[in-house]
């Protein structure tokens, strides 16, 4: 038996819950994006101590939705215009389901996360396996921190902003210029 004074921190959370996760539908061609959204998911569980192993319920069930990019950052070169950036987005979903016929709860809604990366051309080319690995590396980087907000909004914990400059590939476009040279 123990005898307390009721003292509760202001903050204090209930223990996450314990949740398996599934990616149920990823619309997105980029199987890896998917894997990085689930992945993202797991971190923050674990982070919570709220992570189950393998499949089961309930469960976190993720819909990668879209994924495109823009150009940012237009630029004159010769004849034709070039963008100096390219802002990649994904679109994704999660809510908690209990078990396989149980409505969903606490439903995240469409989420989008969006970095820019900068475009590396020397002497006006583009070396184009080094800008698909560098577009490939920052849609997993942004799919594994979207992963990691659904988690957030599942278990009930407060948003974090999006620390944009905090991962190696959305440093600011004007620093990545010189990159290599």
């Amino acid at each position: 038996m123990s005898v307390s004074c009721g003292y509760r921190a202001l903050r204090a959370q209930a223990p996450a819950e314990a949740l398996h996760v599934a990616v149920v539908r990823g619309i997105e061609s980029d199987a890896l994006a998917a894997d990085e959204v689930a992945s993202g998911v797991r971190d923050e569980l674990a982070r919570e101590a709220a992570l189950l192993p393998g499949d089961g319920w309930p469960r976190v069930e993720i819909e990668v939705l879209r994924a495109g990019e823009a150009s940012e950052g237009i630029v004159a070169a010769g004849d034709s215009p070039r963008a100096r950036g390219l802002g990649i987005s994904m679109v994704a979903r999660a809510w908690l389901a209990r078990a396989p016929d149980a409505p969903p709860e606490r439903d995240s809604g469409d989420v989008r996360a969006e970095v820019t990366i900068a475009v590396d051309a020397l002497d006006g080319t583009v070396d184009a396996r080094w800008a698909a690995a560098r577009r490939a590396a920052a849609l997993r980087a942004t799919a594994r921190r979207m992963g990691r907000q659904l988690a957030r909004h599942i278990e009930g914990l407060p948003w974090k902003k999006w620390v944009l400059f905090a991962d190696p590939f959305a440093i600011p476009v004007a620093s990545v210029l010189a990159y290599g040279k």
